[in-house]
């Protein structure tokens, strides 16, 4: 089963961003970093347009982390600057 994005946004502190992903009718949450945001293209910015630009490869790196059971403890997954560095790795 894999996720699926319904929307992404930043919250209004500008620390991280959140995108809303879907999987067999279940939401699922995922809190992108500031540094995540950051690391994944240049100029490093942390802002609305650079969460937009990028939204694929976030999607792509919470369903991985998804399907490989890789959620933190209250169940949300986390997207940090290592893992846009194993990304662009790949």
């Amino acid at each position: 089963m894999s996720l699926k994005l319904i929307s992404g946004m930043m919250k209004s502190s500008g620390e991280e961003a959140l995108l809303l992903m879907e999987a067999a009718g279940t939401e699922q949450i995922v809190l992108v970093s500031k540094e995540a945001l950051m690391a994944v293209a240049e100029p490093p910015r942390c802002d609305e347009s650079r969460l937009q630009e990028n939204i694929d490869v976030f999607s792509k790196i919470a369903d991985a982390k998804f399907a490989a059971g890789s959620a933190e403890p209250d169940g949300r997954i986390r997207i940090t600057a290592a893992d846009i560095g194993a990304w662009l790795n790949s």
